[in-house]
């Protein structure tokens, strides 16, 4: 393959090869124009004219260049740019500073339970996002997801995708073999339920170090995955919780009428499967705060991005009862959100009302830029876990979170003055 550095010295300096595969290599690179550090894949044309196998190698590629722009989740690696120069294609794409969760799904290398039920769960959840868009991944296996180096979690490689909406790049036999659903071999049509049942296979390796299968050869593990049950996961792995054993033997069940249907049920079962830590699971797993903020009235009508991006920028922190947040004239420099128990709004001593699980606190203060400080003050009511956002955190967040909440306080407000009116008119009754 010619040299990068020539393709791409206009915008982007290549900075070393992170990797290469039967059809592309990749390489660090710096954007030059955004000065960011981007995954530069490069894909020779000549592959896409051999007469054997260049009409599908065509379509894989074209089903990576349609998501430029499309696939925006916390937990997706997302395309910024494809194109093509005289003698390769290319496409520029978010670079993750770690390595696939390949590496940790072998018996001398496996991660805490904690961590890969968390990593589990974040696949789950952008997988749920990119089936809403009418994608289905059909290739997810340890070596698809990145963890970086701080521990995010990134799906990527999109190339076997499944587009709903666009027939004419399909490619049918794809995946690889440990992961593909038994109604693959019978030719049924791909559905949400083929990626949840390499998922479910995933969690298995990841959690063992092993395949959940006793064949050895392709016939034997295609008559074992159609006719016979997979190994029990405690045959491998005894100290597993029953709740975590039961949602990866679900997941990856034969029978597609007993497997999930849906990513919503898979991801409920497993936040609920996670074992218990010294801390609340509200302060030590994204997922559970995902989980815990997603069926709020405060984010109603969020996206799971926004969600996750809010996740991501809070923090989160227990309070005792009568400990005081803030006081009347303190600077109005966070937002709350009670995720558990109660707190107090106070104003000259007096008690003005008490908000309960899901309700927001400290939006005035926000809004209004010229006085930003507390015109009350709030104790924790009882022993309450809150949810706090840093005012300068949001206004540098991304237009769509600001508009989301935005949106969100408007709705607040007027609620607020509703009941307001209500209680000014029963008086004078």
């Amino acid at each position: 393959m010619a040299n990068p550095g020539d393709i791409l010295r206009d915008r982007y300096q290549i900075v070393r090869e992170l990797g290469r595969g039967g059809m592309a290599e990749v390489y660090l690179a710096t954007d030059l124009y955004e000065q960011r550090a981007v995954a530069v894949k490069l894909a020779s044309l000549e592959l896409f004219e051999d007469a054997e196998t260049g009409a599908r190698t065509r379509k894989l590629w074209l089903n990576e260049t349609r998501l430029a722009g499309r696939l925006r989740h916390p937990h997706i690696v997302e395309t910024y740019e494809a194109g093509t120069s005289e003698q390769h294609a290319y496409l520029v794409m978010e670079y993750v500073d770690g390595e696939s969760m390949h590496r940790y799904a072998a018996a001398d290398a496996l991660l805490p339970v904690p961590t890969v039920a968390e990593a589990v769960f974040k696949v789950g959840n952008a997988l749920d996002y990119a089936s809403r868009l009418g994608m289905l991944h059909r290739d997810i296996k340890p070596a698809n997801v990145l963890m970086g180096a701080a521990g995010d979690v990134k799906l990527t490689d999109f190339g076997a995708c499944y587009l709903a909406d666009v027939e004419e790049t399909q490619v049918y036999d794809v995946g690889t073999l440990p992961f593909m659903p038994p109604e693959h071999f019978e030719n049924r049509p791909p559905t949400v339920q083929t990626d949840i049942y390499a998922v479910g296979v995933m969690a298995y390796q990841l959690l063992t170090g092993c395949w959940p299968f006793r064949g050895t050869t392709f016939q034997a593990l295609i008559h074992e995955k159609l006719h016979e049950d997979f190994v029990p996961i405690e045959t491998r792995r005894k100290d597993l919780p029953s709740a975590l054993r039961f949602v990866v033997h679900r997941a990856m069940h034969r029978d597609f009428e007993v497997r999930y249907s849906s990513w919503g049920q898979f991801c409920e079962d497993l936040s609920r499967a996670v074992p218990e830590q010294d801390l609340p699971r509200e302060i030590v797993f994204d997922s559970a705060r995902f989980n815990a903020l997603r069926g709020m009235p405060v984010f109603q009508g969020f996206t799971d991005a926004q969600v996750w991006e809010a996740v991501h920028m809070s923090r989160w922190a227990e309070k005792r009862e009568g400990e005081r947040l803030f006081s009347e004239g303190d600077p109005g420099d966070r937002i709350f959100v009670v995720v558990k128990g109660s707190v107090a709004i106070l104003r000259e001593g007096r008690r003005l009302n008490v908000l309960e699980a899901g309700e927001c606190f400290g939006e005035i203060a926000y809004l209004d830029e010229t006085h930003p400080s507390r015109s009350a003050s709030a104790v924790a009511a009882a022993a309450s876990v809150l949810l706090e956002i840093d005012t300068e955190s949001l206004r540098s967040a991304s237009e769509s979170l600001q508009a989301a909440f935005l949106k969100a306080f408007v709705r607040i407000l007027v609620e607020r003055l509703k009941h307001a009116d209500a209680r000014f008119l029963e008086a004078r009754s």
